[in-house]
């Protein structure tokens, strides 16, 4: 099901014609007010005001797209907010001028209910708080804990897991790259009928993800996410003999998630086709994942849509797609590919915008007391980024030089489809060969609750959303096969 909306709006008109006033006709009509304005203290602030308003690499701007989507949450895929966020995404895309619709299409809900877990220790019951390993599987229960350390073949092989909770100490690697990828199908495939996991967040913090191989309704046990402080004792309760009890009401159901796509005419000077992609689910408010992404998106669709035709030698699409955090690996761009197969061979760069813009921080967990502790210290500039792209070198040659305008400082990593921090985005579209960038990042905070607006330096996200603005800008320039060059 697909619903269209118009190519314009009075909104849209509006914008664009305040920006050709300002910067292409400023010099006769808006530039000397301008200046006119600035000979004050109040004027240059109004000014100011004025720019951050019409100005598409504005921070305050960028900033305020943040605030806004993070307004829709839990944006999990095919629940209420994730729709709303999808209509929203769609006005800022309509009115930068871009061609606009929501695909609407069918898919494996995971319905969520309610869940409980609890402690029994001392002949008492205590609550714990927990966040279910999504899609896994609902039921109740009461088990004897037993703790697999990290959950590694040989940790779960030393013991009998037969009809007991199986304890692990997750970690993220880089805080993105969780160290149990196999662990919920092995400890189930030798008897264990539960699972409680940490994922190496800061103070006692939920991390939720989903597991890699997401078999939606044959996954076999229900499992939970734990803070690491309620993990550790955990632990200590499985070497007492402890037992503990959950129950987990939730259903796989046929539901109705939304791609958002916005498509933008070139000229037709050179051939191909240009896909920027931004997936707009998130966990909770999603600040860095991914509302800086979101924003991205529509910085880059209404700077490009202010251009004259003739300056974009390319058709472009923006494209806002779900499921990836809650539903991954069956959504992100899956379905965008699956429905657009005649359009891909004319796909000449795919740009995956995720995870944008933090302040830097450093995490330092090992186990045992530190788990305890959960130490996490601020510290000046951005979080690390890497720069992913696949083997084609012009990107890295093109890109590399914006980084460092931009103090974007980042590891390249030309490693997709190989190793790729997003399975179902740049990895999915880099497997079909075609040249496919992204620059990302991840914070302690990433996939919690503290993933908030307030977390993301707007200045910083603007400088990020410039990069890309620019690389994109001589990309679309160059000739497929100056792209796609091995040289």
């Amino acid at each position: 099901m697909t619903r269209h909306a118009s190519k314009t709006s009075p909104t849209a008109l509006s914008r664009r014609q305040l920006l050709g006033r300002l910067f292409a006709a400023g010099g006769s009509l808006a530039l000397p007010g301008l200046i006119s304005a600035c000979q004050s203290q109040g004027g240059r602030e109004a000014a100011i005001n004025a720019l951050s308003e019409i100005d598409p690499m504005s921070p305050q701007r960028l900033h305020r797209w943040v605030e806004e989507l993070c307004g829709f949450q839990p944006r999990w895929a095919g629940y209420p907010a994730e729709r709303l966020a999808a209509n929203w995404l769609a006005e800022r895309l309509m009115a930068a001028g871009l061609d606009t619709h929501i695909d609407a299409y069918a898919f494996r809900k995971w319905q969520l209910d309610e869940w409980s877990v609890s402690l029994l220790e001392d002949a008492q019951t205590v609550a714990m708080k927990s966040f279910p390993l999504w899609s896994s599987r609902a039921g109740s229960g009461t088990a004897e804990l037993v703790d697999v350390g990290f959950g590694s073949e040989l940790e779960l092989l030393a013991q009998d897991l037969t009809g007991k909770a199986v304890v692990v100490t997750g970690k993220a690697l880089l805080n993105v790259f969780a160290t149990y990828p196999d662990t919920y199908h092995r400890a189930a495939e030798l008897g264990a009928v539960a699972m409680f996991v940490t994922s190496d967040a800061p103070d006692n913090l939920i991390r939720p993800t989903s597991t890699s191989q997401n078999y939606l309704d044959d996954n076999p046990i229900p499992a939970f996410q734990m803070g690491a402080r309620d993990l550790a004792r955990l632990r200590q309760a499985a070497r007492n003999g402890g037992q503990i009890q959950w129950n987990l009401q939730a259903r796989h159901e046929d539901g109705l998630t939304h791609d958002v796509i916005g498509h933008l005419p070139g000229s037709g000077a050179q051939d191909g086709h240009i896909l920027i992609c931004a997936h707009y689910d998130a966990w909770f408010a999603g600040a860095l994942d991914n509302a800086t992404g979101v924003s991205g998106l529509i910085g880059l669709a209404e700077h490009f849509a202010a251009l004259p035709q003739s300056e974009r030698p390319r058709d472009m699409t923006f494209l806002g797609v779900t499921g990836h955090d809650a539903g991954y690996p069956h959504g992100g761009i899956t379905h965008w590919l699956s429905t657009h197969q005649t359009l891909i061979p004319e796909l000449d760069l795919f740009v995956n915008l995720d995870h944008l813009a933090a302040h830097g921080e450093e995490h330092i967990s090992l186990g045992g007391i530190v788990d305890m502790l959960g130490l996490s210290l601020e510290r000046p500039g951005d979080e690390e980024r890497a720069l992913f792209t696949t083997q084609h070198p012009a990107l890295l040659r093109t890109f590399s030089p914006y980084l460092l305008r931009y103090g974007l400082l980042a590891v390249p990593l030309p490693t997709v489809p190989q190793v790729n921090a997003n399975g179902d985005l740049e990895g999915a579209v880099g497997l079909l060969d075609v040249p496919s960038v992204n620059l990302t990042m991840a914070t302690p905070h990433y996939h919690t609750e503290r993933d908030t607006p307030d977390r993301i330096p707007p200045e910083q996200l603007s400088r990020a959303v410039q990069a890309h603005r620019d690389f994109i800008s001589d990309i679309m320039q160059m000739s497929r096969a100056q792209i796609r060059s091995p040289l």
